[in-house]
C-alpha cells in the first residue's frame, strides 16, 4: 500500500531561515525559503497546497549507491576504500566509500534495525538481548566490509545516547571489542552533535554560510550550529523516537497500531513539556537550518526532494499513523529501489515492519523541533556523520 505524499497546509513557502527577532512559535515572522547550494541545480515540483507559493527545491542527488562529493584524499594515486559504523539506539548503520578523482563514491550504504536501546530507560542497563542483537549487527557489517577489502582494525565505529547514558555501557563497549575487533567510540552529546553537523552540511561546508544542524536519533536530537569553517557549539536533548514509540504512543492503541488524532495530540503536548531545544533560540537566528537522519533520509526518498514542508511532515505521520502496522511494511518500502530499501532499513520483513511502527514517532519528534524553532519546512540532508567519518578516515592517509 502507498503512502500519500500529503499536501502541505501552509499558505507562504516554507522559511528555513530563522529571522532576527522571531518568536521560536508558529508565529514566527516567515521569510522566503533559502535553498542549499548545489553543484547542478534544476527546477522541481513544489508542494501542492491551498494558495501555496511554488517552493523552490533542488533535485535530489547522492542516493544510496550513487557518488557522494566529499574530496577525500588517495593514496599514492591509487582509489582507497573505507567503512564507518554508527550504531544508535535502534539501528546499526554503515557506509564503504571508495576514493575516485571526483571524490567519494559511495559502494553500500547499509541500515539494520538492532534496538539496542529498546525498553531501556536513561541510566538503566542494556540487557543482554539487546546487545546480542547489536554485535550480531556488528559482525555484519565487519563482514561486508571485508567483501570490499576493508579491514576491521581501519574502520571508525561510533555510539551514541543508549550506550553514553546506560550504567553497562562500558561493558557492551569491551563486548564489541573483543567479540567483533571493533573500538568503539562513545560520544558525548557535544561530539555526537558536531559530527552530526559535519555529516549533515557534507561538502556545503566549503560553500560561505551560517548553518545549523538537527539530528534525530532514538534515543535523544542534537542541534549544531556553526559556519562553512566548522562547528561553533552543539548539544544535546535525551529525548527520542524510543520514547515516544514506547511510553505515549503504544499505551494509546489497539493491538492494530492505528494512531487516531488524539493520540498525536497527546505526543505533541508530552514532546511539547518534555523535550526543550538544547540550544537557546538566539545561537541559530538567521541560520539555514538542515536535518540529518534516518526520518530525513526517507523523507528524501520518499517525497524525491531535499525541501520538505511542515504539511507534509504532519501530513505522512498521519497518513502513515492511520495504517495498521500490518500494512505499514509494504508502505515504507513502496517505491524504494533495492539499494534505497537497503540504505533505510527496509530490505526485509522484518526491517521493514519495525520502521514503519517507529516512523509516526520520529516524524512527531521533527515536527515538533520545526514548530519550536518556528518554521514551515526544513532541509534534509543527502548525507549523514557517516559521510564524515568517512572523509575524516580518509584524510587520515
Amino acid at each position: 500500500m502507498k503512502i500519500a505524499n500529503p499536501s502541505t497546509t501552509a499558505t507562504r513557502p516554507a522559511p528555513l531561515v530563522q529571522t532576527e527577532g522571531a518568536a521560536s512559535k508558529r508565529e514566527a515572522t516567515p521569510v522566503a525559503i533559502t535553498t542549499l547550494p548545489r553543484p547542478e541545480t534544476a527546477d522541481a515540483p513544489s508542494p501542492k497546497g491551498r494558495d501555496a507559493t511554488p517552493v523552490p527545491t533542488v533535485p535530489v542527488e547522492a542516493r544510496a549507491g550513487q557518488t557522494t562529493r566529499l574530496h577525500a584524499l588517495k593514496r599514492d594515486g591509487l582509489p582507497q576504500v573505507f567503512a564507518a559504523i554508527d550504531l544508535g539506539s535502534s539501528s546499526g548503520k554503515m557506509l564503504v566509500g571508495r576514493t575516485t578523482t571526483a571524490g567519494t563514491q559511495i559502494l553500500l550504504d547499509q541500515k539494520i534495525g538492532c534496538a539496542l536501546g529498546r525498553d531501556v530507560d536513561n541510566g538503566a542497563d542494556i540487557p543482554a538481548a539487546n546487545m546480542d542483537r547489536a554485535i550480531d549487527a556488528l559482525k555484519r557489517f565487519v563482514d561486508l566490509a571485508a567483501q570490499h577489502g576493508v579491514d576491521v582494525d581501519s574502520i571508525p565505529a561510533i555510539t551514541t545516547a543508549v550506550v553514553r547514558n546506560a550504567s553497562n555501557g562500558g561493558v557492551f563497549a569491551q563486548r564489541v571489542r573483543d567479540e567483533v575487533g571493533l573500538k568503539l567510540k562513545v560520544l558525548t552529546g557535544e561530539e555526537e552533535a558536531s559530527i552530526g553537523f559535519q555529516g549533515a552540511l557534507g561538502a556545503l561546508l566549503k560553500t560561505p554560510g551560517r548553518y545549523a544542524s538537527i539530528d534525530l536519533g532514538g534515543g535523544s536530537f542534537q542541534l549544531a550550529v556553526g559556519t562553512h569553517e566548522g562547528l561553533e557549539k552543539g548539544a544535546s536533548t535525551q529525548i527520542g523516537s524510543n520514547i515516544i514509540l514506547d511510553d505515549w504512543i503504544n499505551p494509546r492503541v489497539d493491538v492494530d497500531g492505528i494512531i487516531d488524532d488524539a493520540t498525536f495530540a497527546f505526543v505533541d503536548a508530552q514532546l511539547g513539556k518534555n523535550a526543550p531545544m538544547p540550544l537557546d533560540d538566539d545561537a541559530i537566528t538567521g541560520r539555514t537550518l538542515v536535518a540529518t537522519g534516518g526520518v530525513s533520509k526517507f523523507l528524501r526518498l520518499h517525497l524525491g526532494k531535499d525541501v520538505i514542508s511542515r504539511g507534509e511532515i504532519d501530513g505522512l505521520r498521519r497518513s502513515l499513523g492511520g495504517l495498521p502496522i500490518s500494512e505499514r511494511a509494504a508502505a515504507v518500502a513502496d517505491g524504494k529501489s533495492a539499494d534505497e530499501q537497503k540504505a533505510l532499513g527496509v530490505g526485509t520483513s522484518d526491517g521493514a515492519s519495525d520502521y514503519g511502527k517507529k516512523l509516526p514517532a520520529s516524524l512527531s519528534l521533527l515536527l515538533h523541533i520545526v514548530d519550536r524553532l518556528g518554521l514551515d519546512g526544513i532541509h534534509v540532508s543527502a548525507t549523514d556523520a557517516r559521510h564524515a567519518l568517512l572523509h575524516q578516515a580518509a584524510a587520515k592517509v
